[in-house]
């Protein structure tokens, strides 16, 4: 009997190999001997290539293993988290990436137009403020200088008068104010990502452009008149008449007003967010439709061609005091049609002056509370006696009242009220984006 793990030969009653120390618990059953195999062939004898495979003594098997270096480790790079990093959804929803200084708002798989920073940025020094300063200075110089004067000398003596911004109209120093703040104003709120504050900016420069354009026409139509009065009175006379510094501030304070419409024009485009009511937009509009006609409309049986020419105002001064109207029209059009933050801005700015002016006219507040586009409707006669019979409208009279027409007041009611409304809607909208 042999050990079925070692081969060795074992006893019947052995329990355990000597050899190996397997168990041999069936060791006294009988094995089957192995079948005796046949014994292999001899190998063949080697050839004389295969025997000289030995490569020669210090040649090298295989390439050399490659030089070991050790990189440092880098800080890590910055990228751009993905909505499913910061907790964005993909059903549908608007996902939000915060970025730096700014909120990005797109559609998940949007393919359309590029994502529009719509929350506030860190603030800029803009363009737009650097002008809108500079405008503003210039307007609140322009109210505390000499603005223009005549000088008559005759047979009866020398007189001499100087007129500043508030004697052609009492409520001209606040709308330079008004319009300087919302200047400033606006650009800053511009500065910070809001188009709103660009828009009424730009809007604020369309009304001190139409405010100085009228002192100047005004200005004109003194020049003017005095000298129709004198030619009237006989007599010889000399008239030295002087644009003084505060005319050729407020020809700056218009263009400088111009040029800020101008560059707020630049953040007129998508926003990044929903258009307004399409209602408020179309009545808006239609307001500012009315706030520009109203002022043309003749009473008392005068003529709607007074309004283009006369033989008592220059025609440089009709065509200032119609410059007036075409800035709020185009300010309060543009705006409302547009529909979105930066037209509401824009119309509230160009309606800014003139609603100052209706106040001041509906409650004849001031001793010449001219209303939006108001004008002289005869000449100044005397040169001692202040004009007295100054309006908005044409008539057919020697007096023209200060209230303004119900056709302008109804515009500019609605208008303020849509705009107001419209700075809601627009403010919720950002707060739910």
């Amino acid at each position: 009997m042999f050990c079925p793990s070692c081969g060795t030969t074992i006893q019947p009653s052995q329990k355990f190999c000597t050899e190996c120390g397997a168990a041999l618990s069936g060791a006294n059953a009988p094995t089957v001997a192995s079948p005796t195999l046949a014994p292999l062939p001899p190998p063949a004898p080697l050839s004389p290539a295969a025997a000289d495979d030995t490569p020669p003594a210090g040649t090298e098997i295989y390439d050399p293993t490659a030089a070991l270096n050790v990189i440092e480790q880098t800080s890590p790079t910055g990228y751009e988290p993905s909505a499913w990093e910061v907790g964005g959804t993909t059903a549908g929803a608007t996902t939000v990436v915060s970025t730096v200084g700014a909120t990005t708002e797109w559609e998940p798989g949007d393919t359309g137009e590029a994502p529009i920073a719509s929350g506030p940025h860190p603030f800029q020094f803009t363009p737009m403020l650097g002008v809108s300063l500079l405008a503003a200075a210039v307007a609140v110089a322009t109210a505390f200088v000499d603005f223009a004067s005549t000088e008559v000398i005759s047979d009866a003596g020398t007189q001499a008068f100087t007129l500043q911004l508030n004697d052609f109209t009492s409520n001209n120093t606040v709308g330079a104010i008004i319009a300087a703040l919302l200047l400033v104003g606006g650009a800053a709120l511009g500065g910070t990502g809001r188009r709103v504050g660009a828009g009424l900016a730009g809007g604020a420069g369309l009304a001190l452009a139409g405010m100085m354009g009228m002192a100047v026409g005004q200005a004109i139509s003194l020049f003017d008149s005095t000298e129709v009065a004198l030619l009237r009175s006989g007599g010889s006379f000399t008239l030295i008449t002087t644009q003084e510094v505060g005319f050729w501030l407020a020809v700056v304070a218009a263009v400088l007003g111009g040029v800020a419409f101008a560059i707020s024009l630049t953040s007129a485009g998508y926003d990044g967010l929903p258009p307004l009511n399409t209602f408020l937009g179309a009545g808006g509009a239609l307001a500012t439709l009315a706030v520009v006609v109203g002022p043309l409309i003749p009473m008392n049986g005068a003529g709607f061609g007074d309004n283009f020419s006369n033989s008592f105002i220059p025609p440089a001064t009709l065509y200032l005091r119609l410059l007036v109207l075409v800035l709020i029209g185009v300010g309060g059009v543009v705006g409302f049609l547009l529909n979105r933050h930066w037209g509401v801005g824009l119309a509230l700015g160009s309606i800014s002056i003139g609603a100052w002016q209706w106040v001041t006219a509906l409650t004849e507040s001031g001793d010449l509370p001219l209303g939006i586009a108001g004008h002289f409707p005869r000449p100044l006669g005397d040169l001692v006696a202040q004009p007295s019979a100054l309006g908005g409208n044409f008539v057919n009279g020697a007096d023209s009242p200060f209230a303004p027409h119900v056709v302008t007041t109804i515009g500019v009611v609605v208008m303020l009220l849509t705009c107001a409304a419209g700075l809601m809607v627009a403010s919720q909208q950002r707060r739910g984006h």
